[in-house]
């Protein structure tokens, strides 16, 4: 690795090799392309991410809370059936 890296410092344009590539460039070359938001753009971006987060969590929130209510009630059932359990050697 120590040799790779000596490589790399002293020919930063040279590839090294086992498929590594410089992908900063392509990103950079890409957004050099891409139209310039404005503020408003930009703004609606955000606050349309803002309410899918909000969604997702109120969404996680519900199904966290509808697993809680469904444990307690089969905790409440299965307390149930112990209870019973005792009622019914008392029977036979």
């Amino acid at each position: 690795v120590a040799t790779v890296d000596r490589e790399i410092m002293r020919d930063p344009e040279r590839e090294v090799g086992y498929g590594i590539t410089d992908s900063w460039d392509e990103i950079v070359e890409t957004l050099q392309g891409a139209p310039v938001s404005t503020d408003t753009e930009l703004g609606g971006y955000v606050r349309e991410f803002e309410t899918r987060v909000r969604q997702d969590t109120y969404e996680i929130y519900m199904r966290l809370d509808d697993e809680q209510t469904e444990r307690k009630l089969l905790a409440g059932q299965l307390n149930m059936l112990f209870k019973d359990r005792r009622a019914h050697a008392y029977t036979r």
